[in-house]
């Protein structure tokens, strides 16, 4: 039997006291909330090869609602197996999602500053397409604009590999220090990118990557989902100096939702994000953080279906988008204000996204 919402609730590591869980919620009621990354596009279709359909209506669209999510970054991403014909892949994650959301009551494809207000004052949950590493384009930079006028928005240079374009730092369950800055094709893409005003991600990049773009960049940049350093020591976290330089251009941090990241192995889960938000608060100010959990247990989940296998592991410090206000309920226990938290949750993505999307 699947667990209630209460269970669910009671399931985390931090005992929430009603007045503060009551409070979230309604912050996520009268603020919207954003997640600045889910693989969602893979996920849809790696279900649809299984014979699923409306797969954002029956695994997530409840649940966007339930925390007040109207935004979500979806990246197409393109898995090592993929990467012989990552071109090819990636259209068909395109397609898949814009096919899924299709006519969906509540969701709706956003692709300009116009069409988040649009969603916004329609009650909708947004959906922005962006490319979790560019592998597909090659050095091919005028593939860019055929990304473009397919809808997508932004762009990581890389993931946790090299590409054409840039270096990524190493995996999650890796330390280690890779080298390797941007290649000069990388510093095209960022030039690119900036010229079709489609934000630029940088969760994945290596240090020296990290480094050349803030030397290059002319747009401020984000990180959709990465931690701090400080916090727990992984290369994909940023460090005290990449923060403060991220901040100083405009740029924001989502939270990274996945526990070896934000290293609460141990189960400790929304202590760890906390931690993490309440570190980045102190070294950057409230407005250059928010949450981009990259929730992957359902995207697991779908792609050991497809192989006819069961995934019964557990690496997201979620369950859930519905378990989204209990990280809220959690920084207003532990002192945060009303203020910063509801900047937290939504604003500051929102305030980013129509700042660097084109007006139409």
């Amino acid at each position: 039997m699947e667990e209630s919402r209460n269970e669910k609730e009671e399931n985390m590591d931090l005992r929430i006291e009603e007045p503060y869980l009551e409070q979230a919620k309604k912050l996520h009621r009268d603020n919207p909330a954003v997640d600045a990354h889910l693989d969602l596009a893979g996920e849809i279709l790696l279900r649809n090869k299984a014979g699923e359909r409306e797969v954002v209506r029956r695994h997530y669209l409840p649940d966007f609602q339930r925390a007040g999510i109207k935004l979500v970054v979806s990246s197409v991403y393109v898995e090592n197996a993929n990467l012989n014909r990552a071109w090819e892949n990636a259209l068909e994650q395109i397609k898949a999602l814009k096919e899924d959301i299709e006519d969906l009551d509540g969701i709706a494809l956003v692709k300009s500053r116009r069409d988040i207000d649009k969603a916004l004052q329609e009650g909708k949950t947004g959906i922005l397409l962006y490319m979790e590493g560019l592998d597909c384009i090659g050095e091919d930079i005028a593939r860019l604009e055929e990304l473009y006028n397919l809808g997508v928005r932004g762009a990581s240079l890389t993931w946790s590999r090299p590409n054409a374009l840039a270096t990524g730092c190493c995996k999650a369950l890796e330390h280690r220090q890779i080298p390797g800055g941007l290649s000069k094709a990388g510093v095209r893409a960022v030039r690119k990118l900036e010229e079709l005003s489609m934000f630029l991600d940088v969760s994945h990049l290596n240090d020296e990557g990290f480094e050349q773009v803030c030397r290059i960049s002319e747009r401020c940049f984000i990180a959709t989902h990465s931690g701090s350093r400080q916090v727990y020591d992984s290369f994909r976290n940023m460090t005290d100096a990449q923060m403060l330089a991220l901040a100083s251009q405009g740029g924001v941090m989502g939270m990274n939702g996945c526990k070896y990241i934000a290293g609460s192995l141990e189960g400790n889960h929304l202590e760890m994000l906390c931690c993490h938000i309440e570190h980045e608060v102190t070294k950057i100010g409230a407005e250059h953080v928010g949450y981009g959990f990259d929730l992957c247990d359902s995207y697991d989940r779908a792609r050991a279906a497809l192989k006819g296998e069961t995934c019964t592991g557990r690496d997201d410090c979620l369950l859930d988008h519905g378990q989204v206000p209990l990280v809220t309920a959690a920084l207003l226990q532990r002192g945060m204000g009303k203020e910063e938290a509801g900047k937290i949750i939504g604003g500051n993505f929102i305030r980013y996204f129509k700042e660097i999307l084109p007006q139409d």
